[in-house]
């Protein structure tokens, strides 16, 4: 799978360096032959996550103005709710975790693939996060994972990635997730189980952690960074009306895409550089943007390339397998597909080695 990073003073000097001396060229680019012709519109879904900011960078930056591209937001609350407008052609660009939904769905032949990083949690992007009661830590009663045996934690859905994580954490010390009592609750609603004491921990993503840890209700007990490191978030997905009616356009999208990645990797390090991208946030999303939230936010990891971690989500298919939810395993190459990536590499050139979807 080769070597995947979110960041490091190499991979980012090196995106500096690409950036400044490939943008002439894909300005130029941007203007010529097809490209000066009317913008071809684009529908995007996106999500209340720090992940969209991959695509808010590019939007800002006007990547996809170059490459012809006339971006529409279409907001969801998650990502379930993206499959049937994007399975139907109602949106082109949707985003989708390595859920039991989509493995199932690719063993019934729903021709979804991902296409992209959307999102990991590398080394000090802990994204996801086990959050526990604030006064559950002050007292002593939980100092590690071993005690969080006997208590009820809240994951957003049955089945979903995060009690997957949430495992993996357990059984570090012996444990798994029998040992505890998972309930089901949307992010917002943790949070007022926290304060309520409903709940003693939470799986959950930013900026929410964040959000419980200033409203006194919870802490960052654990991340996904150090349970699981490299854990694929989600990825990119592409509608299947997009790849087949407008595939010039679905390769120019995925330029536009990587390299807003390379841009917020040399971002994302630095004070000065986190805040510029919280500006960001604050002119597109339409969820949290308080700053004083989002300063103390982690914020995701991605691979400088683009590249997905398939190994995260083989990983995932087989907790699912053993727990009988899966009647097969579903092919990584009917998952995922990196023609679009390789485009853009091919373009923009490579921080790592090639990978293949095998």
């Amino acid at each position: 799978m080769g070597h995947e990073r979110a960041d490091g003073s190499r991979t980012i000097r090196m995106a500096r360096r690409t950036f400044m001396t490939a943008a002439p060229v894909l300005l130029a680019a941007g203007t010529s032959g097809a490209w000066a012709q009317a913008p071809t519109i684009v529908r995007v879904g996106v999500l209340n996550s720090l992940s969209e900011i991959i695509i808010f960078v590019a939007m800002e930056k006007g990547y996809f103005k170059e490459e012809g591209l006339d971006i529409k937001l279409e907001r969801f609350s998650n990502t379930a709710d993206m499959i049937a407008p994007l399975s139907s052609g109602q949106i082109d660009v949707a985003s989708g975790a390595p859920t039991l939904g989509l493995f199932n769905g690719s063993l019934r032949g729903l021709p979804l693939k991902l296409v992209a990083d959307k999102g990991r949690n590398s080394k000090g992007h802990g994204f996801n996060a086990i959050v526990v009661r604030k006064d559950l830590v002050e007292s002593g009663k939980v100092k590690s994972a071993a005690d969080l045996k006997g208590l009820r934690i809240a994951t957003a859905s049955r089945h979903s990635p995060m009690e997957q994580q949430l495992e993996m954490a357990l059984q570090k010390v012996g444990l798994s997730n029998k040992d505890v009592e998972i309930q089901n609750l949307d992010f917002p609603d943790m949070i007022t189980a926290l304060d309520n004491k409903a709940v003693d921990g939470a799986l959950m993503i930013e900026p929410f952690v964040a959000i419980a840890a200033k409203r006194g209700v919870g802490v960052r007990f654990m991340g996904v960074d150090d349970i699981a490191p490299d854990f694929q978030i989600a990825g990119v997905i592409y509608g299947p009306d997009f790849v087949v009616k407008q595939p010039e356009a679905a390769k120019r999208w995925m330029v536009a895409y990587v390299r807003a990645i390379r841009d917020y990797l040399a971002a994302v390090g630095s004070k000065a550089g986190k805040d510029k991208l919280i500006v960001v946030l604050k002119k597109y999303a339409s969820g949290t943007t308080d700053a004083s939230v989002l300063e103390n936010a982690v914020f995701p990891g991605f691979d400088p390339d683009g590249y997905l971690n398939l190994k995260t989500i083989e990983a995932s298919i087989d907790w699912y397998a053993t727990r009988g939810l899966l009647k097969a395993k579903p092919k990584l190459t009917d998952l995922a597909d990196y023609q679009y990536l390789n485009y853009a590499l091919e373009r923009l050139g490579r921080r790592e080695r090639a990978q293949k979807v095998q």
